[in-house]
Formats: structure tokens, sequence, C-alpha cells
């Protein structure tokens, strides 16, 4: 869904939480979550998140709130 709608222009942004970024780190590195920035996924994180092996864009608790105000649909995995 997210490389889809990068794909047609929309302006597409996945939150991690820092638990989600957790189980990630326990798995085996997975090319297609690696890859999204390729595609136009701005891929964002909270301050305190742990680093791992997606690139994220580490952004401030405040910052992270006002993302759903800015968007036209929330999607929570």
């Amino acid at each position: 869904m997210l490389m889809t709608g990068a794909a047609f222009g929309l302006p597409t942004t996945l939150w991690l939480t820092d638990g989600c970024l957790n189980a990630l780190a326990a798995l085996p590195a997975n090319d297609s979550l690696s890859q999204l920035a390729d595609f136009g996924v701005r891929c964002v994180a909270s301050e305190t998140a742990a680093p791992g092996y997606l690139q994220v864009e580490k952004l401030s608790a405040a910052t992270l709130r006002n993302l759903s105000s800015d968007c036209q649909q929330v999607l929570v995995f």
C-alpha cells in the first residue's frame, strides 16, 4: 500500500514506533522495508528510537503529533 501510494505521487509517510523498530531489529533485514525510501516513502520515528537497519528520519514528539493533523488519511498497522 505504501509503495503504491508513493508511485502515484501521494505523499506517503510511515511512522515507525519504538516498539515496532525494536521488533524489526529482532528479525532478519527485510529488503522491501529497506527500499521504502527509494520508492518515495518517508520513514519517520521518534528521537528516542534505537538505531536499526532501516533509515528513518528522527522527529520530535511534537512534530510526530502534528503528522496526523497534516494527513488526509492515517493507517495504523
